[in-house]
C-alpha cells in the first residue's frame, strides 16, 4: 500500500501558507510542484497496472523534485512509497535505507505521521522477509504509532502473521480481530485479518468459520481488485469446503483459484482456458 497526499492529510502543506486550505480558491504551486504532483498520481497509476519499473521512475522524479523545493512532507511521502516499489522489485536493502533516511533522521523535521508511516513499512518488509529484527521493528513502529494513527489495524495484523508463523492460533485470533475492529474503512486491513483469522481457523479445524472469513476476505479483495489475494482467498475457500464435505462446490471454488494463480503469472501465448 502506497500513500497519497491526500489521505495522509498533507496536500494543503504542498500550498502557501493556511489560506490554500480555506474557502478562498488557493494559490497555484510552484511549477516543480505541480510537476511532482503529477508524476506521483501518475506513479500510482502505474502500481495500479502492476507496471513497478514506470512506477519507480516517476516515485523517484517525484521525490527529486519535492527535495528540490525543501517540501518535507512530500519528500517523506514520496521515499516511502519508492520504498515500497523496490521492496515489490525484490530490493530490500533500497527499500529500508529510504525508509531509516525518514525514520531515523533527527535533524529533518519531517511529520511524526510520516515517520510512523515508515516505521510500519519497515516492519513490512522485515516480517515479509521473516528477519530477526522483525519484531523490535514492529514494536518500533507501534510506539510511533499513537492515537488515531492509520497503521494501527496494520500493525495487529503484522503482529498476527508473526503469531501464524509460530502456529499460536489464538493469539491470531485475538490480534485479528483486534485488526478487524480498527480497520474502520481500511478494507486491505479488514480483508487481511479476516484471511488471518479464517487461516487459524482452518488450523483449529473450526472450518464453518474459516469458511465465513475466506468468503468476506474474498468479497473485500475483489473489491480493491488484488489479484495475488483473490486467488489465495478462492483457494482457502475451496479448502474449507472440501473439509465441511461440499465436494462439489469446493472442486468449483479450486478451479477458479487455478484460473486466478494462473492469470498471475500469464506469459505472452498462454491460452486462458482450461
Amino acid at each position: 500500500m502506497t500513500i497519497s497526499l491526500k489521505r495522509t492529510g498533507l496536500l494543503c502543506a504542498l500550498l502557501a501558507g493556511l489560506a490554500a486550505c480555506s474557502s478562498a480558491p488557493p494559490p497555484r504551486p510552484p511549477a516543480a510542484l505541480e510537476r511532482a504532483n503529477a508524476a506521483d498520481k501518475e506513479a500510482h497509476r502505474a502500481m495500479r497496472d502492476g507496471d513497478l519499473a514506470v512506477a519507480r521512475n516517476l516515485f523517484e522524479l517525484t521525490l527529486r523534485l519535492q527535495q528540490s523545493q525543501d517540501n518535507l512532507p512530500g519528500v517523506a511521502t514520496a521515499a516511502i512509497n519508492l520504498a515500497v516499489v523496490y521492496h515489490r522489485l525484490g530490493n530490500d536493502d533500497l527499500a529500508l535505507r529510504l525508509l531509516d533516511a525518514i525514520f531515523n533522521d533527527t535533524l529533518t523535521p519531517y511529520p511524526a505521521e510520516l515517520r510512523a508511516a515508515a516505521a510500519f513499512r519497515k516492519a513490512v518488509i522485515l516480517v515479509d522477509s521473516g528477519n530477526k529484527e522483525a519484531a523490535a521493528a514492529l514494536e518500533n513502529a507501534a510506539k510511533s504509532c499513537s492515537g488515531s494513527c492509520e497503521f494501527v489495524p496494520g500493525i495487529h495484523n503484522l503482529r498476527a502473521r508473526m503469531a501464524l508463523g509460530k502456529g499460536d492460533y489464538a493469539a491470531v485470533r485475538k490480534l485479528s480481530k483486534d485488526a478487524a475492529d480498527a480497520a474502520g474503512d481500511h478494507k486491505d486491513e479488514l480483508a487481511n485479518a479476516k484471511r488471518y483469522a479464517a487461516t487459524a481457523e482452518a488450523a483449529l479445524g473450526q472450518h464453518n468459520q474459516a469458511l465465513e472469513h475466506y468468503l468476506a476476505a474474498l468479497e473485500l479483495d475483489k473489491q480493491l481488485g488484488i489479484g495475488g489475494r483473490i486467488a489465495e482467498d478462492l483457494d482457502g475457500v475451496a479448502k474449507a469446503l472440501a473439509q465441511l464435505g461440499r465436494k462439489d462446490e469446493s472442486a468449483a471454488y479450486a478451479h477458479r483459484a487455478a484460473a486466478a494463480h494462473d492469470a498471475l503469472h500469464y506469459q505472452p501465448g498462454d491460452v486462458p482456458v482450461s
